[in-house]
């Protein structure tokens, strides 16, 4: 019986994913059904293999995996937060804004 090599199934699916999510920005424009199949797929490896998205995920909508383009999603910037609306499906995304630690408060602690 053969061990998997996990790391190197994982790099190829990192791979696959960011080839899948490049072909969705240029096929966004085009044809918006195509782009979405490939987020969807992207997100099918992403779970399958454990694959954090990170920042990826901020490229479409959670709930109809449509991605945002212009005229497709509205944003807006609350008290301590970030509001994009999906005017697909209407869902609505919050992202907390945290504020930036100073270097003085920092350095003070480092005595």
């Amino acid at each position: 019986m053969l061990k998997r090599e996990k790391r190197l199934e994982k790099r190829i699916a990192r791979e696959r994913i960011e080839i899948l999510f490049d072909l969705m920005q240029r096929v966004k424009r085009e044809d918006y059904e195509l782009a979405r199949r490939y987020v969807e797929l992207a997100r099918r490896i992403a779970m399958r293999y454990r694959i954090r998205l990170g920042k990826l995920k901020m490229l479409y909508c959670k709930k109809c995996l449509y991605p945002y383009k212009s005229g497709k999603f509205r944003v807006r910037i609350q008290k301590s937060r970030v509001v994009i609306t999906c005017l697909n499906c209407g869902y609505v995304r919050r992202i907390p804004i945290r504020p930036k630690k100073y270097k003085e408060r920092n350095e003070k602690w480092k005595d």
